[in-house]
This record gives structure tokens, C-alpha cells and sequence, in this order.
């Protein structure tokens, strides 16, 4: 029997006991989603990655969202990364004189880079506006990055040398449109991925399908008969097993299971046909519970989503259940039309039984029959898909700790036998993150 194992070339992530757990680090050209809640350390990791690249003589194509790169370098600057070491460009300034090491494209530099395609369409597609967080304007400024480091020659997608991209966060494209986040993220895959780009894609939150308690009643159409049933009934009824999807009568055509759905782009309610029911054990232990001033009541699992709105004819916010705050106003239908209703507080409870999840095509959020509208995917969903890895990080309920406790698992990375283990994630002054082994 050959025992012969390919060579794989394997790029650092900045932080030893990863690399360790990773066989020597990530294989060449991956695509790794870090996903996390905010506070668990995803853009220090993305600090290592990059400092480490300029240490091995990688160009870096540095993208943030959510703070400025000054903020980062200071950051970085505790941890003992000093990137002022090296030649940064800002892309949308002025030229480089001299070639850069790293180009940083931030929230200024998206939104010069949208003005610039808006004005370069021809004069009959100007209706069309190019916006800073749309998915086009980040693929055509990952590919100025690549010329301005001089990566790419004229006519070569593929950059001659070995570019550590990073993107803290990919989020940020689909905050307000979650439902096209695996969309987003097949095309900016297709438009940039290459063999010499290894990237850090950042998710705000885990990936997961987990959702309604299985106590919450859901109004579904069946046929021309409207039915409220709880999901645990439901379930029973269809024969439903612990994490096998259901595909409600869809391979034989189109579902006769229809339930009320929203698209918020258009602000309409309408039925739809569910494509899939999902029941799963609930592996958290506890559910967010959501109670509004007109004495509704929902129970999520803590990274699944609702809409906020500011008067629910614009502003629609997809949020997940443990960002929502007291005072927010919470989309939702009455008596067939969109209303809101204030959320009058929210809090954690024990809850061990199962949760439920509806995938419906197109608008992918369904209404529980108190009229409060459930996304029935949390942010991250169709980051996997693409990812050629996933480290995810996540820290325990501080409320119960009375601590901060953060831990790093590797769900996932390809050509590797990577350690499954947790690690307990701790971050030290002059060292950034360290990793100690459950």
C-alpha cells in the first residue's frame, strides 16, 4: 500500500499553537471564515495573520469595515505588531511612490471606489449606483489592491506571488440583506479567489441553522386550510427526525406547505412555500426570549435572527436575537400588513428541549402566529459554503461567569488532519492571542 503524501505548502496564522493544531498552518490558496460573536478576538486573529505575512514577505490586502486601520495599528502596537514597520497604502489616495507591503481598503476607500464605477458606466446604465458595501465595489478594489502591489500583470488574473488577503467584516456586504449572503459569497469567490490567495474571511457571528423553540406556534396554509400549530406538533405530524431536513413534499414539485413570509425589499407579505423543516437538538442550553409591549413572546436560540426597524417603512435591520436591546422596535404583521412592536425586554433562559428551523426560498424569514417575523438564517449563513475552512470562536454567557471566558475550536479546514479539540483563548498584553488546549 503507497503511503505517498502530497506536499502541501502551508501558510502561518501568526499564532503557534494554531499552526501546531493545523499541521504547520493553512494550505496555500484557502478561503478560512472566522467566525465569532463580537469580543472573541476575530480581528486580533486577522492582526496576526497579517503581521505574519509581512514578516514572511507576503503582500497583504488589508479590508475593514467596522474601524479604521489607525485603530487597528495602535491595536496591534499592544500585542507587539508594529506595522508601521512596513510601506501601507491606502487605496483611493494618492499614488505610492515607492511599493507598498500592504494595501489597506477601508470604508473611505470603498465608498471612492463605488463613485468611480458609478461614474465610469455608460450614460443608459446610470441609474444603476454602485454603493461602498455592495459586493462589486469590494471585487473591483481587490483588484486594484493587486495591481497597485504588482502582483498582476496585464492579462493574468492569478498573482505571481504568494497574497494574504483579509476581510474583518465580510458581514458588513449583507447586514441588511441577509438572505443573500451565499449569493455574495459565491461571487466575490468566482471573482478573486485564486491559487496564490489565501484570505481570512471575518463573520460578526456562528454559523448555524438552530432557531424557534419547539413550544412557538407557527400559522401554515395547507391547500386553502390556514393552521396554527405548535413546531413540536408539527414535527410529530410530519415524522420529523433530530437533524434530518424535511423536504415537505418538495421533490415531487412544488410544497403544499405555504407559510406567510416577508420581503422586505419590497416591503410586502406574502405565502410562500417552505422548501425545508429542520429539527435539532438545542446544544446551547438556553434560548433568548423576546417580550414586547403588546405582551408577545418569542424564543430563539442566541445567534438566530429578527428584524429591527426604525418605523417599519425603512431602515430594516436583520439582527441576531442577543444584539437585540430593550426599546427596539421589532418587525412584525397585523392583520396581514407590516407593523412594529417595541421590544420591552429580553433574557436568557435554560432550555434543553429541541428548536426548529424553516428554509423559504427567496425571503428566507417566515411569521410565528403572534406575527413576529423569525430569518430563518443567522449572519455567516453561506460564508461556509465557500470556505475552504472555518475556525470558530465564541466565549461563555458573562452573566453567569461573572467573567470573560473565550475558546477557539477549528471546525473545519481541507487537506488537513487538524487537532478537534477546544482551546481556551486568552489575550495577553505584548503577545495577542494565546491558545491553551482544553
Amino acid at each position: 500500500m503507497s503511503t505517498y503524501k502530497p506536499y502541501i505548502y502551508r501558510v502561518s496564522t501568526g499564532i503557534d499553537e494554531l499552526d501546531e493544531a493545523l499541521e504547520g498552518g493553512i494550505p496555500k490558496g484557502s478561503w478560512v471564515a472566522i467566525t465569532g460573536e463580537p469580543g472573541t478576538g476575530k480581528s486580533i486573529m486577522s492582526m496576526h495573520y497579517a503581521y505574519r505575512g509581512l514578516k514572511d514577505g507576503d503582500p497583504v490586502i488589508y479590508i475593514t469595515t467596522e474601524a479604521e486601520f489607525k485603530d487597528v495599528v495602535k491595536q496591534a502596537q499592544q500585542f507587539g505588531m508594529n506595522f508601521e514597520e512596513y510601506e501601507i497604502h491606502y487605496l483611493g489616495g494618492e499614488p505610492p511612490k515607492r511599493r507598498p507591503n500592504i494595501v489597506v481598503i477601508d470604508i473611505f476607500s470603498l465608498l471612492k471606489k463605488a463613485r468611480q464605477l458609478t461614474t465610469e458606466l455608460a450614460e443608459g446604465e446610470r441609474r444603476r449606483r454602485f454603493a461602498a458595501l455592495d459586493i462589486e465595489t469590494l471585487i473591483a478594489a481587490i483588484t486594484e489592491a493587486y495591481q497597485v502591489l504588482g502582483v498582476v500583470t496585464e492579462g493574468r488574473r492569478t498573482p505571481l506571488r504568494h497574497v494574504r488577503l483579509i476581510i474583518d467584516s465580510l458581514s458588513a456586504f449583507w447586514a441588511d440583506k441577509p438572505a443573500m449572503a451565499r449569493k455574495y459569497s459565491y461571487q466575490l469567490k468566482i471573482a478573486t479567489h485564486r491559487d496564490n490567495v489565501t484570505a481570512y474571511l471575518v463573520s460578526q457571528y456562528a454559523m448555524t441553522t438552530k432557531s424557534v423553540a419547539e413550544f412557538e406556534e407557527v400559522m401554515l396554509k395547507l391547500n386553502n386550510d390556514v393552521l396554527h400549530i405548535k413546531f413540536k406538533e408539527l414535527g410529530d405530524v410530519l415524522g420529523l427526525n433530530e437533524g434530518a431536513p424535511l423536504e415537505a413534499a418538495i421533490l415531487n414539485g412544488e410544497s403544499k406547505i405555504r407559510i406567510q413570509s416577508v420581503d422586505v425589499s419590497k416591503m410586502e407579505v406574502s405565502w410562500r412555500p417552505i422548501r425545508t423543516l429542520i429539527k435539532h437538538r438545542n446544544d446551547y442550553g438556553y434560548v433568548m426570549v423576546i417580550e414586547t409591549s403588546r405582551g408577545e413572546v418569542l424564543s430563539l436560540t442566541r445567534d438566530h435572527g429578527v428584524y429591527i426597524t426604525k418605523d417599519y417603512t425603512r431602515a430594516i435591520l436583520c439582527k441576531p436575537t442577543d444584539q437585540v436591546r430593550r426599546g427596539d422596535k421589532i418587525l412584525r404583521i397585523m392583520n396581514g400588513k407590516l407593523s412594529y412592536d417595541i421590544v420591552r425586554n429580553i433574557y436568557e433562559v435554560k432550555y434543553n428541549g429541541y428548536v426548529y428551523d424553516i428554509s423559504v426560498p427567496k425571503t428566507e424569514n417566515f411569521v410565528v402566529s403572534n406575527g413576529l417575523i423569525v430569518h430563518n438564517s443567522t449572519f455567516g449563513f453561506g460564508l461556509e459554503h465557500i470556505a475552504d475552512g472555518v475556525i470558530h470562536l465564541w466565549m461563555d454567557n458573562v452573566e453567569e461567569t461573572k467573567e470573560v471566558r473565550r475558546y477557539l475550536i477549528i471546525k473545519k479546514m481541507r487537506m488537513t488532519n487538524h487537532y478537534t479539540g477546544a482551546f481556551i483563548l486568552s489575550i495577553e498584553p505584548g503577545r495577542g492571542i494565546v491558545l491553551k488546549k482544553i
